[in-house]
């Protein structure tokens, strides 16, 4: 079960994140790196941030525990239960949007400080927040009922409003620039695919016999203060990246183009850290929570194993791919219109900065769940806090001698930082631990990685004697012969040192 529905969930995640390529790719082509395009990629992150840490962080994660145990009582009570929820969500969202709104020159400065000694660009950013900022209405509760779906196993629906965003922010931009500057009309496009998105997730509900209905609505309800109480400490928790990537963008704010430098960096590092990370960890928690409440800890102990095996295995040599072969697909994807080839190889230096978190980032988004399952969200807290600390200290320290590659490197270290604390908690609360096994099978991962990098390097050295020219053709011929040798060559090496072969046992005694 765990491996087809990640396969079903990491499908969909893929396709949404090569459509949402082509939502950058049009920024990148229209603005480059030029104080537009900074001002349009702040104004989209905004809402995003908000929607990341409240409806797919720190409410599903304190949700759906909740939710699933209702759920085995009865499906009536989880209905009411959800109901209440998404009505007090919406109070939540709209009263955060009027503040936001009121206050969004004030909120600017302190998450793009360095756009205040540019006043048009400033002026433009904080109109294009405030335009996107509707967006939160809708996509909050649009991942709480994508949690409720989640909860019942049904993955698809949620996983796939990402793609419908995508196609709508693409067309809907097309058809809107016909009236209006383009970068205005990304900030309404957005709007759009969030009623959208929220239009086509209640209709999915409804068809799995999830209902929401206008309940009594009461502060002195036990299950609503209960949520409350776990949530406070699971949305520091739940916000750990964003938050880290937006002092990373309050930070790069000084430096001209490093912010949409690191944006585009981020899409592409993005790629395979939402097929990966995301999701196992939309995919974990709902089972762990089952399995633990089971008491079925031995099965959920060799389920985050199963889970940690998989993670590493897929990421290591996606990693290795975009440090070494970064430039190549950078240029082959944006290098059109105004983005340039300078733009091209800072973005690929942004790249493999962050690429070296990857694997730090897919495995937190395994350990949490752990913690979540068991209703314990004062120790992801612990965790967040000390890994934001870690990443303000890095971020300020390496930017001063690698710019805004330091930025992305400071936040690549933190993320390290925060898996290590994890470990550490874990292993001291008993929820799980690392054994020898685990280790030389994660060392041989390693090995089998570096050979894969260094045969990728050669490879395309080898296709660049052959094929000199610079059209899009021939960057495409580069990129994939290279990425076909070297992941040929890991799965190869995999089967060799038999990681392969136990990975395979492995799966087999998970199900």
């Amino acid at each position: 079960m765990l491996i087809r529905s990640g396969l079903i969930v990491a499908i969909l995640t893929f396709l949404s994140r090569i459509f949402g390529m082509f939502r950058e790719l049009f920024i990148a082509t229209t603005f480059g790196t030029s104080s537009i395009a900074d001002s349009v990629n702040v104004a989209f992150k905004l809402p995003n941030l908000f929607r990341r840490i409240l409806g797919e962080g720190a409410l599903a994660s304190v949700f759906v525990p909740i939710f699933t145990d209702k759920l085995k009582n009865s499906k009536d009570q989880a209905n009411l239960f959800a109901s209440k929820v998404f009505f007090w969500l919406l109070i939540l969202s709209f009263t955060i949007f009027i503040v936001i709104e009121f206050f969004m020159p004030e909120i600017m400065m302190l998450i793009a400080p360095g756009f205040v000694s540019s006043p048009d660009k400033f002026a433009l950013t904080v109109i294009l927040c405030r335009i996107t900022m509707v967006y939160l209405l809708f996509i909050t509760l649009t991942a709480l009922v994508g949690s409720m779906l989640n909860s019942v196993g049904r993955f698809a629906p949620f996983a796939s409003t990402s793609i419908l965003m995508n196609i709508v922010i693409i067309g809907g931009t097309i058809f809107i620039s016909n009236y209006t500057e383009n970068y205005y009309a990304i900030a309404l496009s957005i709007v759009v695919a969030g009623i959208l998105q929220l239009a086509v997730i209640i209709y999915s509900a409804y068809r799995a016999d999830i209902r929401i209905s206008l309940p009594k609505i009461s502060t002195e309800d036990k299950d609503i203060r209960k949520l409350v109480k776990l949530m406070v400490p699971a949305t520091i928790s739940a916000g750990a990246l964003q938050i880290n990537l937006f002092i990373s963008q309050s930070i790069s704010s000084f430096i001209p183009g490093a912010v949409s430098i690191l944006s585009y960096a981020d899409r592409l590092y993005q790629l395979p850290m939402s097929i990966i990370g995301v999701s196992f960890g939309t995919i974990l928690l709902p089972t762990l929570s089952k399995l633990y409440k089971s008491h079925e800890v031995k099965k959920a102990r060799q389920t985050q194993e199963t889970a940690i095996k998989i993670g590493f295995f897929l990421t290591l040599p996606c990693s290795a791919a975009l440090i070494v072969l970064g430039h190549p697909m950078i240029s082959l994807i944006y290098e059109y219109g105004a983005f340039n080839h300078e733009d091209a190889v800072n973005t690929s230096f942004a790249i493999a900065a962050f690429s070296l978190g990857l694997p730090a980032f897919v495995l937190s988004k395994i350990f949490m769940p752990i913690f979540y399952a068991h209703h314990d969200t004062k120790t992801p807290m612990k965790i967040t806090i000390k890994t934001i600390i870690a990443n303000i200290i890095l971020n300020l320290i390496l930017m001063q001698y690698y710019g805004f590659i330091g930025i992305a490197l400071g936040s690549s270290i933190a993320s390290w930082v925060g898996v290590y604390f994890s470990i550490r908690y874990t292993d001291r609360y008993g929820y799980f631990s690392l054994n020898a096994d685990l280790i030389i099978y994660l060392f041989k991962l390693f090995f089998c990685a570096m050979i894969a990098s260094i045969t990728m390097f050669c490879t395309y050295l080898y296709f660049s004697d052959i094929f000199p020219e610079v059209t899009a053709f021939y960057r495409a011929i580069k990129v994939f012969a290279s990425l076909g040798s070297g992941f040929g060559i890991y799965i190869l090496l995999a089967l060799i040192s038999g990681v392969l072969g136990g990975l395979k046992r492995f799966l087999f005694k998970s199900r």
